[in-house]
């Protein structure tokens, strides 16, 4: 009896069984982000963007929007040193949408249609005096997107989704950092 085609039939099936690429649980650990002492005597967030509960914006369908992201990060990461001047935090924008396209790319098994989602982070740090006389200011933008398939577990979405606001929310930081000592140096310890 001739062992080859077993071997071979078991061969192909065992390299069939191969595990795809996943993406690990995402943990927000905020001490991964940069931290800052500000020679200011209260810090305050304001959210000025209007969540959009329409297509194609996906921020209200999840457990903690981007914007929750961003006031966890200034709440754990920006300490409030001194007894004088206002620092005032304004959420700009932090929309994530989800949006179809066409994969033309796409090999003979792979999805033709696929999802695309991008987040856009904008948000504006300000420094005030004790007389509310404006010091100094400085913008902050981040943004980036990501695919998958449209036929994915909402588990494995969720993950897709949390990574890309963690990546983000990574970037955001990184760059607040630079913009900050950049234009506010005297006030950041």
């Amino acid at each position: 009896m001739n062992k080859t085609p077993i071997f071979l039939y078991l061969f192909i099936f065992l390299l069939g069984c191969q595990p795809i690429e996943k993406i690990d649980y995402v943990v927000f650990d905020n001490n991964q982000l940069s931290n800052f002492k500000i020679l200011t005597n209260s810090i305050e967030i304001i959210e000025i963007f209007e969540k959009k509960i329409s297509d194609p914006y996906i921020g209200h369908t999840l457990k903690v929007d981007p914007s929750e992201r961003i006031r966890d990060w200034i709440n754990n990461n920006f300490l409030a040193v001194g007894n004088e001047n206002k620092f005032k935090v304004l959420i700009l924008d932090a929309s994530i949408t989800q949006n179809k396209f066409e994969n033309k790319d796409a090999k003979n098994f792979d999805e033709k249609t696929n999802y695309k989602y991008e987040l856009n982070y904008l948000i504006e740090f300000t420094l005030y005096d004790s007389y509310n006389n404006f010091i100094a200011s400085t913008l902050v933008e981040s943004s980036r997107s990501t695919t998958s398939g449209i036929y994915i577990s909402l588990d494995e979405k969720e993950n897709i989704i949390n990574d890309l606001i963690y990546q983000s929310l990574k970037d955001l930081s990184n760059e607040s950092k630079k913009l900050l000592i950049k234009f506010m140096r005297d006030f950041i310890l």
